[in-house]
């Protein structure tokens, strides 16, 4: 029987009344909030092609209007992570996903890691297919500047004051220059902030780092720049744990990287004695990864720079070293990998950033508009006793709160990370030390900030807890 005209009348209304009600509920709960302009996505489509055009097409639903571009007078700034289930079709990852991209707007930055990050979980399981991607635009007045080689990272730093300039250098295993740049950078701009960290590529012969349509090769150092008003918070979160209770001070030093002796004496004699009056923890090492080693921070005697140990020399009676800087003098331990370690680092650095950022003046403070995780393939699931996403959670607790935009956090699994020892950036204090340094089994989160409206938020409530971190 045909409805009559009255009740078809009726239930438009009544329909029309639901979707106006939820119209208005959803504008009372997001009063105030901010749609993020970043985007993190993720995928796990086991065919490269078919992972990107997803990312691509959710990354599309949000801000994707070309007019916003020319209103905000900024470029869209994408990072594409690459898992290693991909590699082999990272070259033709890259050229899809630019051409795809608006490219009069677009700048495309593609890695390819031992896992990514991105979209509130890490996909670290070897084998597991993974891509992800981050992409944003930059706020009014910032920059950024692609700085391709050794040549260019260093011209820009000699022409730069450093006073608000970001450096994310990404760079793959076989560039030789990588630590020499790190060095020049930091001496010469005391203020710059730096972190990156080392892709993963599956061979010498795999590409592994890209800008817009061009794959970089084999060596090369890329350099993000930003200037203007964003800049970066980093901070870095440890993941081993001295063992055998006995700091040593370095004594004899070959090649930068042979360390012979430890407090005078033979140091694979040291090593030996160690091993056989401490049974327990020599079996611990083995079950943890193998043996490693801690470098005395210069500006921490507490923190150590985590090294590989890469084999013996026994003719100097010396252990290899995965560095080339050691120095006479510096303090030592042997250490091995840790989850508990891990886990009570991480938090303590992310309470340490909410402390600082408490007491940080308004113009130190900035807005989060993404964060870049740069985690050890040594850590995820595989450090953590196969509990997922132990990092990033932690990482989204400290960017994320209820007067936030709930900026994404998105990255790769490296081999190696780069950045501060400790915290860098939240405040200019003598507890934030802007150095850089080349880890091993750290997390590296690097936070995006607009410090050019960080005066927008300076009469946020605290929340329940009274700690309202990001201002």
């Amino acid at each position: 029987l045909p409805i009559p005209f009255e009740v078809q009348i009726h239930s438009y209304y009544i329909s029309s009344c639901r979707r106006l009600l939820v119209f208005l509920l959803l504008c009372i709960l997001f009063k105030g909030k901010e749609v993020s302009s970043w985007q993190s996505h993720v995928s796990t489509h086991p065919v490269a092609s078919s992972a990107l055009r997803k990312v691509l097409e959710e990354a599309s639903l949000i801000d994707n209007n070309p007019s916003s571009f020319e209103e905000s007078n900024n470029n869209y700034l994408t990072f594409l992570f690459v898992g290693q289930s991909h590699a082999d079709e990272f070259e033709a990852l890259v050229k899809d996903a630019h051409e795809s991209l608006d490219q009069n707007n677009h700048n495309l930055v593609a890695i390819l890691g031992g896992g990514v990050i991105g979209e509130r979980v890490e996909l670290d399981q070897p084998g597991q297919p993974g891509l992800s991607i981050l992409t944003g635009s930059l706020p009014k007045g910032a920059n950024v500047e692609f700085l391709k080689g050794t040549e260019e990272l260093l011209l820009s730093s000699d022409n730069d004051d450093g006073s608000s300039s970001s450096y994310l250098l990404l760079a793959d295993p076989f560039s030789k220059e990588l630590e020499s740049i790190m060095s020049e950078i930091s001496s010469s701009l005391s203020n710059a902030q730096i972190s990156g960290g080392i892709t993963c590529p599956i061979s010498a012969a795999q590409s592994s780092i890209a800008l817009n349509d061009r794959i970089l090769e084999t060596g090369t150092v890329l350099g993000v720049k930003f200037t203007g008003t964003v800049g970066f918070q980093t901070l870095v979160a440890q993941g081993c744990r001295p063992i055998f209770d006995t700091p040593f001070t370095i004594t004899q030093v070959i090649n930068g990287n042979v360390i012979s002796q430890l407090d005078n004496r033979p140091a694979t004699k040291v090593l030996h004695e160690l091993l056989t009056t401490n049974k327990e923890e020599a079996e611990q090492i083995s079950q943890n990864g193998g043996l490693l080693c801690g470098i005395s921070s210069p500006f921490r005697e507490e923190d150590y720079l985590c090294r590989q140990v890469m084999g013996f020399a026994p003719e100097v009676g010396g252990i290899v070293i995965g560095a080339n800087d050691i120095k006479e003098g510096d303090n030592f331990v042997f250490q091995m990998r840790d989850k508990d370690t891990a886990e009570k680092d991480m938090e303590l650095m992310v309470n340490r950033a909410k402390t600082e950022r408490l007491f940080a003046g308004k113009e130190n403070k900035g807005k989060p508009l993404a964060a870049i995780q740069i985690s050890c393939v040594g850590r995820g699931r595989g450090l953590f006793g196969g509990i997922p996403n132990m990092d990033i959670t932690q990482i989204l607790d400290l960017i994320e709160d209820t007067n936030s935009d709930n900026p994404p956090v998105a990255g790769f699994y490296a081999n190696g990370e780069i950045g501060p020892v400790g915290l860098s950036g939240f405040t200019t204090g003598n507890d934030s030390s802007p150095s850089c340094h080349l880890h091993g089994f750290t997390t590296v989160a690097t936070i995006l900030c607009d410090y050019g409206s960080s005066s927008q938020n300076d009469n946020i409530v605290p929340d329940e807890e009274g700690e309202e971190a990001w201002g």
